[in-house]
Protein backbone atom coordinates (compact mmCIF):
# COMPACT_ATOMS: atom_id res chain seq x y z
CA UNK A 1 0.00 0.00 0.00
CA UNK A 2 1.24 3.21 -0.97
CA UNK A 3 0.25 5.84 1.46
CA UNK A 4 2.15 9.98 1.37
CA UNK A 5 4.73 8.57 4.08
CA UNK A 6 5.13 5.21 2.30
CA UNK A 7 5.76 6.47 -0.70
CA UNK A 8 8.79 8.89 0.23
CA UNK A 9 9.97 5.76 2.25
CA UNK A 10 10.01 4.15 -1.34
CA UNK A 11 9.52 0.64 -0.26
CA UNK A 12 11.18 0.61 3.33
CA UNK A 13 9.24 -2.32 3.69
CA UNK A 14 14.87 -18.26 -9.82
CA UNK A 15 15.20 -17.72 -12.65
CA UNK A 16 19.06 -16.98 -14.02
CA UNK A 17 22.04 -17.58 -12.30
CA UNK A 18 24.61 -15.40 -12.79
CA UNK A 19 27.80 -14.24 -12.52
CA UNK A 20 28.57 -10.89 -11.01
CA UNK A 21 31.59 -8.54 -12.06
CA UNK A 22 32.95 -5.77 -10.26
CA UNK A 23 32.38 -1.83 -11.41
CA UNK A 24 35.81 -0.70 -13.00
CA UNK A 25 36.26 3.03 -12.55
CA UNK A 26 39.25 4.81 -12.22
CA UNK A 27 39.90 7.26 -9.61
CA UNK A 28 38.20 10.73 -10.49
CA UNK A 29 36.82 9.15 -13.45
CA UNK A 30 32.90 10.04 -14.88
CA UNK A 31 33.12 7.05 -16.81
CA UNK A 32 32.55 3.70 -16.44
CA UNK A 33 31.48 0.12 -17.40
CA UNK A 34 28.07 -1.35 -16.30
CA UNK A 35 28.55 -4.93 -16.11
CA UNK A 36 25.39 -7.70 -17.15
CA UNK A 37 24.52 -9.04 -14.19
CA UNK A 38 22.28 -11.64 -15.36
CA UNK A 39 20.54 -12.70 -18.25
CA UNK A 40 18.01 -14.90 -19.77
CA UNK A 41 16.05 -14.66 -23.42
CA UNK A 42 13.64 -11.93 -21.93
CA UNK A 43 15.86 -10.00 -19.38
CA UNK A 44 19.19 -8.43 -18.47
CA UNK A 45 19.83 -6.84 -15.20
CA UNK A 46 23.00 -4.28 -15.52
CA UNK A 47 24.43 -3.53 -12.23
CA UNK A 48 24.88 -0.30 -10.92
CA UNK A 49 27.38 0.88 -8.26
CA UNK A 50 26.77 -0.05 -4.65
CA UNK A 51 24.15 1.80 -2.28
CA UNK A 52 22.67 3.44 -5.60
CA UNK A 53 19.03 3.04 -4.60
CA UNK A 54 18.28 3.68 -8.74
CA UNK A 55 14.31 4.72 -9.22
CA UNK A 56 13.24 7.71 -11.48
CA UNK A 57 14.17 6.92 -14.92
CA UNK A 58 13.95 7.49 -18.79
CA UNK A 59 15.09 6.50 -21.81
CA UNK A 60 15.89 9.14 -24.42
CA UNK A 61 15.20 9.60 -28.06
CA UNK A 62 18.88 7.71 -28.79
CA UNK A 63 18.17 5.14 -26.97
CA UNK A 64 20.01 5.76 -23.71
CA UNK A 65 18.74 5.36 -19.98
CA UNK A 66 19.20 7.80 -17.83
CA UNK A 67 18.68 7.08 -14.03
CA UNK A 68 19.05 8.79 -10.83
CA UNK A 69 19.61 7.74 -7.44
CA UNK A 70 18.15 7.67 -3.94
CA UNK A 71 21.30 7.93 -2.09
CA UNK A 72 23.55 10.76 -3.42
CA UNK A 73 23.64 13.89 -5.68
CA UNK A 74 24.62 12.22 -9.19
CA UNK A 75 22.34 11.56 -12.32
CA UNK A 76 23.51 8.19 -14.22
CA UNK A 77 23.64 7.50 -17.91
CA UNK A 78 23.74 4.02 -19.84
CA UNK A 79 24.29 3.41 -23.21
CA UNK A 80 23.41 1.20 -25.94
CA UNK A 81 27.16 -0.41 -25.43
CA UNK A 82 26.77 -0.64 -21.65
CA UNK A 83 29.10 2.14 -20.44
CA UNK A 84 27.96 4.13 -17.65
CA UNK A 85 28.67 7.92 -16.89
CA UNK A 86 27.76 9.52 -14.31
CA UNK A 87 26.96 13.41 -13.22
CA UNK A 88 26.47 15.67 -10.08
CA UNK A 89 23.72 17.26 -9.68
CA UNK A 90 23.90 21.02 -9.50
CA UNK A 91 23.27 24.05 -9.47
CA UNK A 92 24.92 27.55 -7.76
CA UNK A 93 21.53 28.36 -6.05
CA UNK A 94 20.21 25.17 -4.94
CA UNK A 95 21.03 21.75 -3.21
CA UNK A 96 20.09 18.67 -4.64
CA UNK A 97 20.89 16.55 -1.59
CA UNK A 98 20.99 18.56 1.16
CA UNK A 99 22.90 18.11 4.61
CA UNK A 100 21.60 15.47 6.85
CA UNK A 101 18.93 14.34 4.10
CA UNK A 102 19.84 10.47 3.52
CA UNK A 103 17.63 9.88 0.60
CA UNK A 104 16.55 11.87 -2.58
CA UNK A 105 13.66 9.99 -4.16
CA UNK A 106 13.09 10.91 -8.05
CA UNK A 107 10.08 9.35 -8.55
CA UNK A 108 9.40 10.80 -12.44
CA UNK A 109 11.80 11.63 -15.25
CA UNK A 110 10.54 12.82 -18.48
CA UNK A 111 12.10 14.36 -21.65
CA UNK A 112 10.50 17.03 -23.22
CA UNK A 113 10.05 18.05 -27.07
CA UNK A 114 13.17 19.85 -26.77
CA UNK A 115 15.30 17.04 -25.76
CA UNK A 116 15.65 18.34 -22.14
CA UNK A 117 15.48 16.02 -18.93
CA UNK A 118 13.22 17.22 -16.22
CA UNK A 119 13.02 15.13 -13.06
CA UNK A 120 12.16 15.82 -9.25
CA UNK A 121 12.67 14.88 -5.72
CA UNK A 122 9.83 13.99 -3.53
CA UNK A 123 9.37 16.66 -0.82
CA UNK A 124 11.94 18.63 -1.86
CA UNK A 125 9.85 21.76 -3.89
CA UNK A 126 12.25 22.04 -6.32
CA UNK A 127 11.94 20.96 -9.92
CA UNK A 128 15.34 20.04 -11.72
CA UNK A 129 16.11 20.26 -15.97
CA UNK A 130 19.18 18.66 -17.35
CA UNK A 131 20.58 19.59 -20.94
CA UNK A 132 22.35 16.62 -22.44
CA UNK A 133 23.91 18.70 -24.87
CA UNK A 134 26.20 20.35 -22.37
CA UNK A 135 25.50 18.27 -19.17
CA UNK A 136 24.37 21.27 -17.37
CA UNK A 137 21.37 21.20 -14.57
CA UNK A 138 19.25 24.27 -13.70
CA UNK A 139 16.80 23.71 -10.63
CA UNK A 140 13.05 25.44 -10.17
CA UNK A 141 11.58 26.20 -6.90
CA UNK A 142 7.63 24.94 -7.63
CA UNK A 143 5.55 26.53 -5.59
CA UNK A 144 3.12 23.87 -6.30
CA UNK A 145 5.46 21.41 -4.50
CA UNK A 146 7.91 18.68 -5.92
CA UNK A 147 6.58 16.25 -8.53
CA UNK A 148 5.63 12.44 -8.35
CA UNK A 149 4.46 11.93 -11.91
CA UNK A 150 5.24 14.00 -15.48
CA UNK A 151 3.92 13.82 -18.62
CA UNK A 152 5.35 16.24 -21.82
CA UNK A 153 2.20 16.93 -23.58
CA UNK A 154 2.88 15.70 -27.29
CA UNK A 155 1.84 18.78 -29.33
CA UNK A 156 2.54 22.15 -27.00
CA UNK A 157 5.94 20.79 -25.20
CA UNK A 158 4.39 21.38 -22.07
CA UNK A 159 5.07 19.42 -18.71
CA UNK A 160 2.33 18.52 -16.28
CA UNK A 161 3.28 17.46 -13.37
CA UNK A 162 1.06 15.90 -10.10
CA UNK A 163 2.45 16.79 -6.22
CA UNK A 164 1.28 13.93 -4.57
CA UNK A 165 1.76 15.80 -1.31
CA UNK A 166 0.56 19.13 -2.48
CA UNK A 167 -3.00 18.08 -3.32
CA UNK A 168 -2.08 19.89 -6.50
CA UNK A 169 -1.29 19.42 -10.64
CA UNK A 170 1.08 22.08 -12.20
CA UNK A 171 2.05 22.63 -15.23
CA UNK A 172 5.44 23.80 -16.96
CA UNK A 173 5.70 26.16 -19.90
CA UNK A 174 8.15 28.07 -22.09
CA UNK A 175 8.34 31.64 -21.19
CA UNK A 176 10.22 33.93 -22.94
CA UNK A 177 9.83 36.75 -19.62
CA UNK A 178 11.23 34.14 -17.62
CA UNK A 179 15.12 34.46 -16.85
CA UNK A 180 14.79 30.52 -17.08
CA UNK A 181 13.15 30.43 -20.18
CA UNK A 182 10.23 28.87 -18.10
CA UNK A 183 7.77 29.50 -15.52
CA UNK A 184 5.55 26.94 -13.72
CA UNK A 185 1.74 27.41 -12.93
CA UNK A 186 -0.10 25.16 -9.75
CA UNK A 187 -3.62 24.53 -9.73
CA UNK A 188 -5.28 23.33 -6.62
CA UNK A 189 -7.39 19.81 -6.53
CA UNK A 190 -8.64 20.23 -3.02
CA UNK A 191 -7.58 18.99 0.32
CA UNK A 192 -6.97 15.18 1.17
CA UNK A 193 -6.72 14.19 -2.81
CA UNK A 194 -3.17 13.18 -3.28
CA UNK A 195 -2.90 13.37 -6.47
CA UNK A 196 -0.47 10.36 -8.32
CA UNK A 197 -0.66 9.14 -11.92
CA UNK A 198 -1.61 11.42 -14.86
CA UNK A 199 -3.11 11.46 -18.07
CA UNK A 200 -3.06 13.69 -21.28
CA UNK A 201 -6.16 13.44 -24.34
CA UNK A 202 -6.53 16.58 -25.98
CA UNK A 203 -7.49 19.35 -23.61
CA UNK A 204 -8.57 16.96 -20.68
CA UNK A 205 -6.12 16.19 -18.00
CA UNK A 206 -7.22 12.67 -16.09
CA UNK A 207 -5.85 12.44 -12.57
CA UNK A 208 -5.66 9.67 -9.98
CA UNK A 209 -6.59 10.56 -6.35
CA UNK A 210 -4.91 8.04 -4.24
CA UNK A 211 -6.60 9.56 -0.89
CA UNK A 212 -9.82 10.28 -2.29
CA UNK A 213 -9.96 6.96 -4.42
CA UNK A 214 -11.46 8.47 -7.48
CA UNK A 215 -10.17 9.53 -10.91
CA UNK A 216 -10.82 13.40 -11.74
CA UNK A 217 -11.17 14.49 -15.36
CA UNK A 218 -9.95 17.75 -15.71
CA UNK A 219 -10.79 20.42 -19.08
CA UNK A 220 -7.50 22.50 -19.42
CA UNK A 221 -8.71 26.00 -20.33
CA UNK A 222 -6.04 27.84 -22.58
CA UNK A 223 -5.22 31.79 -22.88
CA UNK A 224 -3.24 33.63 -25.12
CA UNK A 225 -1.52 29.91 -26.08
CA UNK A 226 -0.42 30.42 -22.34
CA UNK A 227 -2.29 27.46 -19.30
CA UNK A 228 -4.84 29.74 -17.41
CA UNK A 229 -6.76 26.95 -15.77
CA UNK A 230 -8.71 23.44 -15.13
CA UNK A 231 -11.96 22.91 -14.29
CA UNK A 232 -13.17 19.63 -12.87
CA UNK A 233 -16.00 18.00 -15.60
CA UNK A 234 -16.09 14.53 -14.01
CA UNK A 235 -15.38 12.16 -11.73
CA UNK A 236 -15.09 8.16 -11.69
CA UNK A 237 -16.54 6.44 -9.46
CA UNK A 238 -19.96 8.06 -10.66
CA UNK A 239 -21.80 5.79 -8.21
CA UNK A 240 -21.80 4.34 -4.98
CA UNK A 241 -22.07 0.71 -6.81
CA UNK A 242 -17.59 0.88 -7.32
CA UNK A 243 -14.90 1.28 -5.00
CA UNK A 244 -10.85 2.33 -5.99
CA UNK A 245 -8.65 0.92 -3.89
CA UNK A 246 -5.61 3.55 -4.40
CA UNK A 247 -5.85 4.40 -7.95
CA UNK A 248 -2.22 5.69 -8.49
CA UNK A 249 -1.86 5.05 -12.82
CA UNK A 250 -4.26 5.72 -15.27
CA UNK A 251 -4.31 5.43 -19.23
CA UNK A 252 -7.85 6.44 -21.23
CA UNK A 253 -8.68 5.56 -24.67
CA UNK A 254 -11.44 3.81 -26.98
CA UNK A 255 -14.43 3.57 -24.03
CA UNK A 256 -12.35 2.32 -20.81
CA UNK A 257 -9.84 3.93 -18.15
CA UNK A 258 -7.10 1.27 -17.19
CA UNK A 259 -5.73 1.77 -13.80
CA UNK A 260 -3.71 0.66 -11.30
CA UNK A 261 -5.35 0.06 -7.94
CA UNK A 262 -1.92 0.02 -5.73
CA UNK A 263 -3.58 -1.78 -2.65
CA UNK A 264 -4.47 -4.90 -4.43
CA UNK A 265 -2.90 -6.76 -7.13
CA UNK A 266 -5.17 -6.13 -9.73
CA UNK A 267 -4.59 -4.18 -13.08
CA UNK A 268 -8.28 -2.54 -13.87
CA UNK A 269 -10.13 -1.64 -16.56
CA UNK A 270 -13.04 0.62 -15.48
CA UNK A 271 -15.93 0.97 -18.92
CA UNK A 272 -17.19 4.51 -19.21
CA UNK A 273 -20.67 5.16 -18.72
CA UNK A 274 -21.48 2.01 -16.53
CA UNK A 275 -19.74 2.75 -13.56
CA UNK A 276 -18.45 -1.09 -13.95
CA UNK A 277 -14.81 -2.55 -13.40
CA UNK A 278 -13.24 -5.27 -14.67
CA UNK A 279 -10.44 -6.45 -12.08
CA UNK A 280 -7.41 -8.67 -13.90
CA UNK A 281 -4.92 -10.09 -11.32
CA UNK A 282 -1.72 -11.19 -11.52
CA UNK A 283 -0.34 -14.56 -10.80
CA UNK A 284 0.23 -15.08 -7.09
CA UNK A 285 4.10 -15.50 -6.52
CA UNK A 286 5.53 -17.68 -3.91
CA UNK A 287 5.14 -15.36 -0.75
CA UNK A 288 1.33 -14.41 -1.75
CA UNK A 289 2.13 -11.32 -1.48
CA UNK A 290 -0.08 -8.75 -2.46
CA UNK A 291 1.67 -7.60 -6.08
CA UNK A 292 1.07 -3.53 -5.82
CA UNK A 293 0.53 -2.55 -9.12
CA UNK A 294 1.77 0.74 -10.03
CA UNK A 295 2.96 2.14 -13.20
CA UNK A 296 1.34 2.06 -16.57
CA UNK A 297 3.19 2.52 -19.57
CA UNK A 298 1.33 2.26 -23.30
CA UNK A 299 2.18 0.22 -25.93
CA UNK A 300 1.86 0.06 -29.84
CA UNK A 301 -0.92 2.91 -29.61
CA UNK A 302 -2.62 1.08 -26.43
CA UNK A 303 -2.77 -2.46 -27.87
CA UNK A 304 -0.65 -3.58 -25.01
CA UNK A 305 0.05 -2.33 -20.97
CA UNK A 306 3.40 -2.62 -19.28
CA UNK A 307 3.12 -2.02 -15.52
CA UNK A 308 4.92 -2.73 -12.50
CA UNK A 309 4.54 -4.76 -9.36
CA UNK A 310 6.06 -3.49 -6.89
CA UNK A 311 5.88 -6.59 -3.96
CA UNK A 312 5.37 -9.36 -7.11
CA UNK A 313 9.08 -9.51 -7.98
CA UNK A 314 7.41 -9.22 -12.08
CA UNK A 315 6.65 -6.60 -14.56
CA UNK A 316 3.84 -7.79 -16.65
CA UNK A 317 2.39 -6.86 -20.08
CA UNK A 318 -1.12 -6.70 -20.61
CA UNK A 319 -2.49 -7.64 -24.35
CA UNK A 320 -5.61 -5.80 -24.22
CA UNK A 321 -6.97 -7.41 -27.43
CA UNK A 322 -6.79 -11.04 -26.49
CA UNK A 323 -6.98 -10.40 -22.36
CA UNK A 324 -4.05 -12.34 -21.38
CA UNK A 325 -0.64 -11.33 -19.70
CA UNK A 326 2.97 -12.20 -19.52
CA UNK A 327 4.69 -11.65 -16.62
CA UNK A 328 8.67 -11.88 -16.28
CA UNK A 329 10.28 -12.50 -13.52
CA UNK A 330 13.57 -10.25 -11.81
CA UNK A 331 15.87 -12.82 -10.98
CA UNK A 332 17.53 -10.69 -8.51
CA UNK A 333 16.76 -10.32 -4.93
CA UNK A 334 17.71 -8.35 -2.22
CA UNK A 335 20.90 -9.27 0.28
CA UNK A 336 18.39 -8.91 3.10
CA UNK A 337 15.20 -10.06 1.80
CA UNK A 338 13.38 -11.79 -0.74
CA UNK A 339 11.02 -8.99 -2.54
CA UNK A 340 13.14 -7.00 -5.25
CA UNK A 341 11.31 -3.48 -5.62
CA UNK A 342 10.59 -2.43 -9.55
CA UNK A 343 10.00 1.22 -8.25
CA UNK A 344 9.96 2.85 -11.90
CA UNK A 345 9.30 1.79 -15.73
CA UNK A 346 10.47 3.59 -18.90
CA UNK A 347 9.77 2.23 -22.58
CA UNK A 348 12.22 2.82 -25.36
CA UNK A 349 10.73 5.55 -27.59
CA UNK A 350 12.47 3.75 -30.79
CA UNK A 351 10.47 0.75 -29.88
CA UNK A 352 8.10 0.93 -26.73
CA UNK A 353 7.99 -3.24 -26.49
CA UNK A 354 11.29 -2.69 -24.89
CA UNK A 355 11.15 -2.02 -21.12
CA UNK A 356 13.58 -0.75 -18.70
CA UNK A 357 13.16 -0.92 -14.68
CA UNK A 358 14.42 -0.16 -11.94
CA UNK A 359 15.42 -2.17 -8.86
CA UNK A 360 15.64 0.13 -5.96
CA UNK A 361 16.89 -2.13 -2.99
CA UNK A 362 19.35 -4.19 -5.60
CA UNK A 363 21.03 -1.91 -7.29
CA UNK A 364 20.38 -2.51 -10.34
CA UNK A 365 18.86 -1.29 -14.15
CA UNK A 366 16.38 -4.52 -15.65
CA UNK A 367 15.59 -4.28 -19.67
CA UNK A 368 12.69 -6.71 -21.25
CA UNK A 369 12.62 -7.14 -24.36
CA UNK A 370 8.80 -7.84 -25.04
CA UNK A 371 9.10 -9.32 -28.85
CA UNK A 372 10.71 -12.48 -27.68
CA UNK A 373 7.94 -15.39 -27.48
CA UNK A 374 6.88 -17.15 -24.83
CA UNK A 375 7.60 -20.75 -25.60
CA UNK A 376 4.35 -22.12 -24.55
CA UNK A 377 0.86 -21.26 -24.54
CA UNK A 378 -2.35 -22.16 -21.61
CA UNK A 379 -6.22 -22.24 -22.12
CA UNK A 380 -9.36 -23.57 -20.94
CA UNK A 381 -12.50 -25.80 -21.27
CA UNK A 382 -14.46 -22.83 -20.47
CA UNK A 383 -14.39 -19.24 -20.87
CA UNK A 384 -17.11 -18.81 -18.62
CA UNK A 385 -17.08 -20.27 -15.01
CA UNK A 386 -20.18 -20.70 -13.14
CA UNK A 387 -19.72 -22.20 -9.65
CA UNK A 388 -21.88 -24.59 -7.48
CA UNK A 389 -23.51 -23.11 -4.43
CA UNK A 390 -23.44 -26.96 -3.43
CA UNK A 391 -20.02 -27.41 -2.04
CA UNK A 392 -20.25 -30.90 -2.22
CA UNK A 393 -19.66 -30.60 -6.47
CA UNK A 394 -17.35 -28.84 -7.46
CA UNK A 395 -16.73 -27.28 -10.63
CA UNK A 396 -14.05 -28.40 -12.75
CA UNK A 397 -12.09 -26.57 -15.21
CA UNK A 398 -9.69 -28.51 -17.95
CA UNK A 399 -6.78 -27.01 -18.64
CA UNK A 400 -4.04 -27.86 -21.57
CA UNK A 401 -0.77 -26.42 -21.60
CA UNK A 402 1.29 -26.55 -25.49
CA UNK A 403 5.46 -25.89 -25.59
CA UNK A 404 7.33 -25.34 -28.24
CA UNK A 405 9.48 -28.62 -29.61
CA UNK A 406 11.18 -30.39 -28.33
CA UNK A 407 9.02 -30.57 -25.20
CA UNK A 408 11.83 -32.48 -23.03
CA UNK A 409 12.59 -30.67 -19.89
CA UNK A 410 10.20 -28.09 -20.69
CA UNK A 411 8.52 -27.88 -17.02
CA UNK A 412 5.74 -25.37 -16.26
CA UNK A 413 4.17 -24.73 -13.06
CA UNK A 414 0.46 -23.88 -13.11
CA UNK A 415 -1.57 -21.52 -10.36
CA UNK A 416 -4.32 -19.57 -10.49
CA UNK A 417 -5.62 -16.64 -8.70
CA UNK A 418 -9.11 -14.10 -8.94
CA UNK A 419 -10.62 -10.75 -8.34
CA UNK A 420 -12.38 -12.25 -5.54
CA UNK A 421 -9.41 -10.95 -2.79
CA UNK A 422 -7.29 -7.49 -2.64
CA UNK A 423 -4.21 -10.21 -2.90
CA UNK A 424 -5.81 -12.07 -5.83
CA UNK A 425 -7.07 -15.08 -3.76
CA UNK A 426 -10.48 -17.00 -3.57
CA UNK A 427 -11.48 -16.34 -0.24
CA UNK A 428 -14.50 -18.51 0.23
CA UNK A 429 -13.54 -20.83 -2.48
CA UNK A 430 -11.46 -23.95 -2.34
CA UNK A 431 -9.03 -24.26 -5.23
CA UNK A 432 -7.22 -27.56 -6.61
CA UNK A 433 -4.89 -27.85 -9.30
CA UNK A 434 -3.68 -31.27 -10.66
CA UNK A 435 -0.71 -32.14 -11.89
CA UNK A 436 0.81 -28.61 -10.50
CA UNK A 437 3.60 -29.03 -12.24
CA UNK A 438 3.60 -30.34 -15.91
CA UNK A 439 6.53 -31.93 -17.93
CA UNK A 440 6.02 -30.75 -21.32
CA UNK A 441 7.47 -33.53 -22.81
CA UNK A 442 5.34 -36.49 -21.15
CA UNK A 443 1.86 -34.59 -20.52
CA UNK A 444 0.66 -31.13 -21.16
CA UNK A 445 -2.98 -31.31 -19.22
CA UNK A 446 -4.01 -30.50 -15.98
CA UNK A 447 -7.53 -29.81 -14.06
CA UNK A 448 -8.71 -27.07 -11.80
CA UNK A 449 -10.94 -27.49 -9.08
CA UNK A 450 -13.09 -24.64 -7.74
CA UNK A 451 -15.52 -25.13 -4.50
CA UNK A 452 -18.15 -22.72 -3.19
CA UNK A 453 -18.01 -22.51 0.62
CA UNK A 454 -20.31 -19.35 0.50
CA UNK A 455 -18.33 -16.57 -1.50
CA UNK A 456 -19.82 -13.14 -1.80
CA UNK A 457 -21.96 -13.41 -5.15
CA UNK A 458 -21.49 -11.59 -8.27
CA UNK A 459 -18.99 -11.17 -11.12
CA UNK A 460 -15.44 -12.06 -10.85
CA UNK A 461 -12.02 -12.95 -13.15
CA UNK A 462 -10.48 -16.00 -12.74
CA UNK A 463 -6.67 -15.78 -13.64
CA UNK A 464 -4.52 -18.89 -14.64
CA UNK A 465 -0.93 -19.14 -15.19
CA UNK A 466 1.73 -21.27 -16.35
CA UNK A 467 5.25 -19.93 -15.33
CA UNK A 468 8.92 -21.48 -16.19
CA UNK A 469 10.65 -19.51 -13.20
CA UNK A 470 11.50 -16.67 -15.94
CA UNK A 471 8.28 -15.94 -17.67
CA UNK A 472 4.73 -16.38 -16.59
CA UNK A 473 1.53 -16.44 -19.33
CA UNK A 474 -1.81 -16.15 -17.91
CA UNK A 475 -5.23 -16.44 -19.48
CA UNK A 476 -8.33 -14.54 -17.75
CA UNK A 477 -11.92 -16.37 -17.50
CA UNK A 478 -14.96 -14.96 -15.77
CA UNK A 479 -15.88 -16.11 -13.11
CA UNK A 480 -19.60 -15.70 -11.61
CA UNK A 481 -20.67 -16.46 -7.75
CA UNK A 482 -24.31 -17.03 -8.33
CA UNK A 483 -26.59 -16.38 -4.93
CA UNK A 484 -26.40 -19.15 -2.49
Amino acid sequence: MITRRSAIAAGSALAAVAVLFFIFQSSGSNHMAAPVASKNPYLEEYSLPDNTGPNGLVVDKQGTVWVTPSKSNLLYSLDSSGALEKYEIRDHSHQFLRPGQNTSMVWTMVQDNSGMIWFSALGSGTIWRFDPADDSFHAMDSKAGSAFQMKADPGSGDIWFTTLEGDSVGVIEKDPASPSGYSISSFDLGNGTGPAGLYLLGKSLWVTEITSQKIVQYSITMHNGTVSGIRKVGEIPEGNTTQLSAPTDVIVGNGSIWLTEHETSFLTRYLVGTDQVVRYPTSQNAFHATTLPFWLRPVEGGKYLWFNEHEGNKLALFDIQNKTMVEYDIPSRPKDGYLTYPLNIATDPRDNMVLWFSEWNTDKLGRIDGHVPVPFSISASSQRVVLNPDASKPVIVNLKVDGTSPYSGNRVDINASSSLSPAAGFGNVGVSIEPGTLDLGSARDAQLSLTDYSAPPGNYTLAVSASNGAVTKTIFLDLVVPPS
